[in-house]
């Protein structure tokens, strides 16, 4: 059976065994200074979200299995989604059990393109200021933009939230009605090239596994 690119969360993160993560999100900005000795920034393209990922120490059979799936992107060339293992849930609800089988989506966006409301919550959920969700945008092809809130939002009664901002700013493919997910949001991303690192076998385990990965659109 042929692999499926982007490779899902289910047959590539979560099966990574992880040890370590750093996950953030990245400016493309331009600064002059002045003679005042202030400065001016300018951004040069879109943020986007990069990570170094680290593996636990495995034994070599496991590790193999794991080095197998970082090389089957034959580099740069594939892609997968790959979620911070800190933030796979809301803070306010550990294992997602609150949000249930709710179906939460853009209910609106505001005119500066930072701030959006949620509708499709159970009634009273919270999201908490550095909670993180994705959402689908476009087709051929698909795209995924990844948020972090930046407000605390809170749904009322008939599960709609008061207007919050996230970063980074919504893309211009947002549109009222896109699903957001909440659980394990997860960008698109790539392998940094020559940032894969096999690690090193050492009686019996392999030790220092790792790569940095950067968000593709």
């Amino acid at each position: 059976m042929a692999l499926i690119f982007p490779r899902p969360v289910a047959e590539f993160a979560d099966k990574l065994r992880l040890s370590s993560v750093k996950f953030w999100l990245d400016g493309q900005e331009e600064y002059s200074g002045l003679g005042s000795g202030e400065f001016l920034a300018a951004d040069l393209g879109p943020k986007i979200w990069k990570a170094e990922v680290s593996i636990m120490d495995l034994r070599h059979a496991d590790a193999a299995e794991v080095q197998a799936l970082i090389e089957s992107m034959d580099g740069s060339i594939g892609t997968f989604y790959l979620y911070d293992p800190r933030k796979q849930y809301p803070r306010l609800d550990p294992g997602g059990a609150s949000l249930g089988a709710a179906n939460p989506v853009i209910a609106s966006i505001g005119t500066n393109r930072k701030s959006l409301t949620v509708s499709g919550l159970p009634a009273g959920y919270k999201l908490s200021v550095g909670d993180l969700f994705h959402h689908d945008y476009g087709s051929n092809p698909v795209r995924r933009a990844l948020h972090r809130i930046a407000e605390v939002a809170t749904a009322n009664g008939a599960g709609v939230t008061n207007a919050f901002e996230v970063r980074p700013h919504l893309k211009a493919g947002a549109g009222v009605g896109q699903a957001i997910k909440l659980i394990k949001p997860a960008p698109k991303m790539k392998i940094i090239p020559g940032s894969f690192d096999p690690g090193t076998g050492e009686n019996v385990f392999t030790t220092g596994m790792r790569f940095q990965a950067q968000q593709t659109l």
